[in-house]
């Protein structure tokens, strides 16, 4: 939906804003967005975590500045455990102490407007819809509320690739375009234990489960709400990952400190994960360089899907914001602009969800790192074709247990069946939600 034109160069859009609590009621209060930037003004605070901290502060607020110079901009940089704690502060007192606009990741959005239904603006009534068709589907539907709506701007995404060792895949003498399917990583990995002595992957929580459900079109949660964690895709997914485990290519690596050393140290061969793992290993593991390469995610039979997302992140303005004019126009900026978005991954390897970006010369530029491949370029061709996922109020909830059931699987040898009929309880128990039938 397009901005109203009322009088002279004034859209004014009209909303009922709701006070942040559960049980409020509406304040009846007009936002008027003016088209001319010049009379957009007063402050506002964002929040923020590293990386999109530094973009929002370095690399937009610059180029917004010059645009709508009455506007002060106060960047907070945050850790992301504490924008949450904050948040959840906030929203539980009514509004009190919240920024103009936060950044949130996908997952997360939704536990907070199932908890918190009017805690952030409703951004389809303030024009967003006119640059819905700019973003990835999947994107989209994971930043929308109950109702439908729109409730948050998206910034980066997360297309997941295997990113794998050129040298260890050489010594072994495996063909990574060779590797459509998941039989075919399974033997691949053979080969390369076989040869080299050397994992094929580690774990140490739900990642690759997730990516294997989302490529299949599904996730804990179907998209009506309900629990589907006891499906034929979870035991699908869940029994390939057996199989890595039983035929000795699956490290378990205890955490993130523990997975990062397995990557330096040269004891696994892949990383089945997000395009953002790229930034993470140039900065950890510099020393690899031109050593690393990208082949799409495996299918689970031939001519399947290839492709699922994993992370990412938006900017939402909480009900609460006193000056949504100025904080609608920063956010649009900063996620609409298509240079700023290739700065982002440019310059601090956040992987836009703006798909006019992929056409940029930077996404087709070779990277040294990544064997000179176009490793940007090579992600950004799976990104339509990633499925939308229904991560629920309770996803968080669903990730715990998961993660806790998928370690006594790998370590305990726990029964595939087991770990899905009693995960489906327990999410059960937790969320009083229905299972899918």
């Amino acid at each position: 939906m397009g901005r109203l034109k009322v009088v002279g160069s004034v859209f004014v859009l009209t909303i009922f804003l709701m006070a942040c609590g559960n049980n409020s009621e509406s304040s009846g209060e007009e936002v008027s967005i003016p088209e001319d930037p010049e009379e957009v003004s007063g402050d506002i605070t964002v929040w923020a975590w590293e990386l999109e901290a530094n973009f929002l502060e370095q690399d937009v607020l610059p180029a917004f500045e010059e645009k709508y110079p009455n506007v002060n901009v106060t960047i907070e940089k945050q850790g992301v455990d504490q924008v949450y704690q904050k948040l959840n502060a906030g929203f539980s007192g009514g509004g009190s102490g919240l920024p103009d606009v936060t950044q949130i990741e996908n997952s997360r959005i939704n536990s907070f407007s199932g908890q918190f239904p009017q805690g952030f603006t409703n951004l389809s009534a303030l024009g967003f819809e006119e640059h819905a068709d700019k973003f990835p589907e999947a994107k989209l539907e994971g930043l929308k509320d109950a109702d439908g709506n729109i409730i948050a701007m998206p910034r980066d995404l997360g297309p997941v690739g295997v990113i794998y060792r050129t040298d260890i895949f050489e010594e072994a003498e495996v063909d990574p375009s060779s590797i459509e399917t998941w039989s075919d990583y399974i033997e691949a990995g053979k080969q390369i234990v076989d040869h080299t002595g050397e994992y094929m992957l580690g774990s140490y929580d739900d990642t690759l489960l997730r990516v294997m459900l989302q490529q299949q079109g599904t996730y804990y949660f179907d998209q009506d709400g309900n629990i589907n964690v006891n499906s034929e895709e979870a035991q699908r997914a869940l029994e390939t990952i057996g199989q890595m485990k039983d035929e000795g290519l699956l490290t378990y690596t205890n955490d993130w400190d523990g997975h990062i050393g397995a990557m330096k140290n040269s004891t696994v061969a892949t990383q089945p994960d997000a395009v953002w793992w790229g930034g993470t290993m140039i900065e950890q593991m510099p020393e690899l360089s031109g050593n690393w390469g990208m082949f799409p995610l495996p299918a689970f039979e031939e001519g399947g899907a290839r492709a699922a997302n994993n992370g990412g992140s938006a900017l939402a303005i909480p009900e609460a914001s006193e000056n949504k004019a100025a904080a609608y126009v920063f956010s649009e900026f900063a996620t609409t602009q298509e240079e700023l978005q290739v700065q982002g991954i440019e310059n601090r390897g956040l992987f836009p969800s703006l798909t006019s970006a992929y056409e940029s010369d930077y996404f087709n530029q070779q990277q040294e790192y990544f064997n000179n491949q176009t490793f940007y370029s090579d992600f950004a061709e799976t990104v339509e074709d990633i499925p939308p996922i229904n991560y629920t109020s309770d996803n968080l909830a669903a990730r715990d247990i998961m993660e806790s059931q998928l370690e006594a699987f790998l370590l305990e040898d726990k029964s595939v069946q087991d770990v899905l009929s009693d995960s489906q309880e327990e999410i059960k128990s937790q969320s009083g939600r229905e299972v899918s039938e």
